[in-house]
């Protein structure tokens, strides 16, 4: 789906931030920090826009938050059925301990988990370590 659709679809108004943000994290082969999204992009923006663009494309299933080895946000774009506060790409991230670089791994997806009675889960995480192909 087209970038502009996306936002229409998810009821954003369509402006030269908010369409600069997302085609650089769906086309991003990783996830990426806040500090790397503000110096990639070509619109002239504070911090502070870019902080609310972010957190409102991950309220509204546009984008999902994942934490680096640091305990930093870093940020992808979400598949395509994700929904208002409700994300549905539960799958495994992979934390480069070289490099630091955080990269979804949506063939892997979370394992099923059992809990017990009268506890529902609602979001979690699988997040593996190790080195990426480009610092093997």
């Amino acid at each position: 789906m087209d970038v502009k659709e996306v936002l229409r679809k998810k009821g954003f108004r369509v402006t030269a931030l908010r369409t600069e943000l997302l085609t650089l994290l769906q086309h991003s082969d990783r996830a990426l920090t806040q500090v790397e999204v503000e110096g990639q992009l070509t619109t002239d923006v504070d911090r502070v826009t870019v902080f609310r663009a972010l957190n409102a494309f991950e309220e509204a299933g546009i984008v999902h938050r994942v934490l680096d080895g640091a305990g930093t946000s870093c940020f992808a774009a979400c598949a395509s059925d994700c929904e208002h506060g409700h994300h549905k790409d539960a799958h495994a991230h992979f934390h480069c301990r070289a490099c630091g670089s955080v990269f979804c791994l949506p063939t892997v997806e979370m394992p099923a988990v059992k809990v017990p009675r009268g506890f529902k889960v609602e979001q979690g995480q699988l997040e593996l370590q190790g080195t990426c192909k480009a610092c093997a």
